[in-house]
């Protein structure tokens, strides 16, 4: 078994942190830096680091299908955006 992530569990990872700053933006109407595409970025970058690195904390917490951790990925998606979001803003 490989310790590099597979291909697919990766873009369903982007697909939720991109749903991720979407909802960041119009859901919640918090303002981030470069508004719905800067908050789909961050959201990207931060659901696939939060399931990377937070998959390994809470594998046997809450595995689904396609072996793809959505907990760790909307953590690190929303984690990252809410970051972001207090560092560009006042």
């Amino acid at each position: 078994m490989s310790m590099l992530p597979q291909p697919f569990p990766i873009l369903i990872q982007m697909l939720v942190g991109a749903l991720a700053g979407f909802y960041f933006v119009k859901v919640i109407k918090r303002p981030v830096l470069g508004n719905i595409w800067g908050a789909i970025i961050v959201g990207v970058i931060g659901s696939v680091l939060g399931g990377f690195f937070l998959d390994t904390i809470i594998k046997y917490m809450v595995n689904s299908f396609f072996a793809v951790n959505f907990v760790a990925a909307l953590f690190g998606g929303f984690f990252l955006i809410w970051v972001f979001s207090k560092l560009t803003h006042h």
